[in-house]
């Protein structure tokens, strides 16, 4: 009695898709790129470490000996241990009489010992022959100052003299080097000496016709030597008949002037 066709159920109303899943795309780019990442990160830290570090390491890790550095330079030590990969390291400061100045007299670890790269080597320099200090002299006896000088442990140098006001003949003016100057023992100090104050000098008259014992005494009291002689012009006795040096010439006390006379 229905006269109805069946209809089957896909035709009672249009189909309805599923939207497509937008997100499987992306997604699926994201994690490709951080496995992407991952790995050149493992693989770049791969390298460092193996490229790198560990070389490092391994040569830090080798031993090797140490460079004897007694006598060498600070510039020539570092030079001899950077080639062995080690590093100098300054101790302090001794003196040697056998090492100069400004030299390695002694180092740790002892030369030919097995370190591993990379250590510090440390070294004493030396600071040359003990020193002392030179005497202060001036004004001093050059007797005197020579058993100062000794009693330090050092030696008379040079000695020169010089005319002065500063100090009374035959003291001590000034060293070489000064008084008070740190120097190595054994060391020449030289010695500046007076001579007094600078004389004065003068340029004698002619003395001929004058009389012989008031020239003769005038010339004793400026500090000559006078010397008498027989002979010169024939002039009256007591007179001075000729002298030495001649009228004109330069004369200075302690110099000898010979004057001459007649009986």
């Amino acid at each position: 009695m229905n006269d109805r066709e069946d209809v089957p159920l896909e035709d009672l109303a249009p189909e309805v898709q599923a939207p497509p899943d937008r997100r499987r795309g992306p997604r699926f780019n994201f994690l490709t790129g951080t496995l992407a990442l991952a790995v050149l990160a493992l693989a770049g830290g791969f390298l460092v470490v193996n490229v790198v570090l560990m070389p490092s390491l391994t040569r830090q890790g080798e031993e090797v000996r140490v460079p004897d550095l007694t006598g060498k330079s600070e510039r020539e030590a570092e030079r001899a241990l950077s080639a062995e990969d080690l590093r100098l390291s300054k101790i302090s400061e001794q003196w040697s009489p056998d090492i100069p100045r400004g030299y390695i007299t002694r180092q740790e670890p002892a030369p030919g010992s097995v370190v591993k790269r990379g250590r510090r080597i440390g070294v004493v320099m030396s600071l040359g022959t003990q020193g002392t200090t030179v005497p202060v002299l001036d004004g001093e006896s050059v007797r005197r100052a020579e058993i100062m000088l000794e009693g330090a442990g050092l030696r008379r140098g040079h000695v020169a003299r010089v005319y002065t006001d500063e100090a009374p003949r035959d003291m001590v003016v000034a060293t070489d080097p000064p008084g008070e100057t740190v120097v190595e023992q054994e060391s020449a100090v030289d010695l500046l000496i007076s001579s007094g104050p600078l004389p004065r000098r003068y340029v004698i008259p002619d003395l001929t016709g004058r009389d012989l014992a008031a020239v003769s005494r005038e010339l004793r009291d400026e500090g000559f030597l006078v010397l008498f002689r027989q002979g010169g012009a024939r002039l009256r006795e007591g007179r001075v008949s000729a002298q030495e040096p001649l009228p004109g010439s330069p004369v200075a006390p302690r110099d000898s002037i010979v004057l001459y006379a007649n009986p």
